[in-house]
């Protein structure tokens, strides 16, 4: 019989712990139109490349599902109605955002620091590539808009900033990661 346990208690907590970070960095707004900018994305950089796949993707997960049940962790609101509206599908997003680096990542973790910084910056970015599209579509559903308007409000005004966040996270996730593996 296998002992090994899916999640360890150890697990548990940082997960916990890196749910809270993403909710602090959503609250951390400034509105610019129908999809405010946060740090909701640097969050989840910060969480799936320091945690990992599993570690990362399932705090996400309890993130948006604690949002659904009402915590208001999504920019101080939640509800189901929060996850159908104009920026839930970027909330949506973040799963496959946090499964992305998370799965980069650990392909390149054995390798010079020098890829692991380019492999983390790639992931990174095709993680928020993915979040754009699944987001975006779901704007202009819910919006009945064009392409061309939801690429104006929801993606060309977020570019730099995320690309900063990007290189931002990689810094860190790069200098903590060793103390999470320390941990385990």
């Amino acid at each position: 019989m296998n002992n090994k346990k899916f999640l360890t208690v150890q697990d548990m907590v940082l997960i916990a712990v890196f749910v809270a970070i993403i909710t602090v960095c959503s609250f951390i707004q400034i509105s610019v139109g129908p999809v405010p900018f946060t740090l909701q994305t640097f969050g989840v950089f910060v969480t799936a490349g320091i945690l990992g796949t599993k570690r990362g993707t399932l705090a996400v997960i309890v993130y948006i599902l604690l949002g659904i049940i009402g915590v208001p962790v999504f920019c101080g609101a939640g509800g189901p109605g929060v996850i159908v509206g104009t920026t839930g599908g970027y909330i949506t997003g973040f799963v496959f955002t946090a499964l992305i680096i998370g799965i980069i990542t650990h392909f390149f973790e054995k390798s010079s620091t020098w890829l692991k910084l380019g492999a983390t910056v790639v992931a990174m970015i095709l993680g928020d590539v993915v979040c754009f599209v699944i987001g975006t579509i779901q704007f202009m559903f819910v919006m009945k808009t064009s392409l061309t308007v939801a690429l104006g409000y929801c993606v060309i005004p977020f570019i730099i900033p995320d690309l900063v966040k990007i290189l931002v996270a990689t810094i860190i996730v790069n200098r903590m990661k060793k103390y999470v593996k320390i941990l385990n």
